[in-house]
């Protein structure tokens, strides 16, 4: 008679794992959980969406000209804005143009920094042979006068143009020294992790070059969890206690 596979015989019961099933690893095909492993671990999942979204540049940048100074026709700068300095890397800076908007925030202490609108004034790219950064002017609206000169101010705008990527939450991706993964969640407690290249994260979400489609679910709360339950068992070789 033909001796059973006990690999089959092993992954059989696992279709249908009882509640209270302990966590088990399959080398290939992932971890199987029961239910109150998943409860105990906070286990939550979204789906990946596509979405037209545009890297996010965040800088610092010193002001040097206050609101209240009046308008040189010179330089062309207005008095009510004031007017900040900072250098960025000049790959950037190709990705930016000159009245493209900003939303800048004082950088003080305190829970309630004040944010201004502003845009980009101009872009000076004479530096960028020698020290490989561009000169960006910011013009903050300032009627209030309340940025000074020396004052630091944290500021964001898109870099480059949005496009259609596929995304998921920031929080769902892994970069671990093994490589960037996420968890997909394939039902009945089944979690496969898989290898994501992440584009670029932007106000939360990552955009991704590849590893995902369009409506898989992916754990966006336990990730981090889940990776060390699958190190434990992997390294075990058994069934966890977790």
């Amino acid at each position: 008679m033909e001796k059973a596979n006990p690999g089959v015989v092993f992954e059989e019961p696992l279709a249908g794992l009882d509640p209270s099933s302990p966590p088990r690893f399959i080398p290939g095909k992932g971890l199987y959980l029961g239910a109150i492993t998943e409860k105990e671990m906070g286990i939550q999942t979204a789906a990946a969406t596509e979405k037209e979204i545009a890297p996010l540049y965040v800088g610092e940048s010193q002001v040097y000209r206050s609101s209240w100074e009046k308008s040189s026709s010179f330089s062309g700068q207005q008095q009510g804005f004031a007017y900040s300095t900072s250098f960025i890397d000049g790959k950037d800076s190709e990705k930016l143009n000159i009245g493209q908007r900003v939303q800048v925030k004082a950088k003080r202490s305190g829970p309630e920094a004040q944010s201004y609108e502003g845009k980009i004034f101009s872009i000076d790219k004479e530096l960028i042979a020698i020290i490989g950064k561009a000169e960006v002017i910011l013009q903050i609206f300032d009627p209030g006068h309340t940025l000074q000169v020396g004052d630091w101010v944290n500021f964001e705008t898109t870099l480059g143009l949005a496009a259609t990527w596929i995304t998921i939450p920031e929080t769902a991706i892994l970069d671990t020294a093994s490589g960037c993964f996420c968890y997909v969640f394939l039902g009945k407690g089944h979690y496969l992790r898989k290898p994501i290249e992440v584009a670029f994260v932007s106000q939360g979400v990552g955009a991704l070059k590849k590893g995902l489609e369009k409506g898989e679910e992916v754990v966006i709360q336990g990730a981090k969890q889940l990776w060390l339950l699958e190190l434990s068992l992997s390294q075990s070789g058994g069934p966890s206690t977790y």
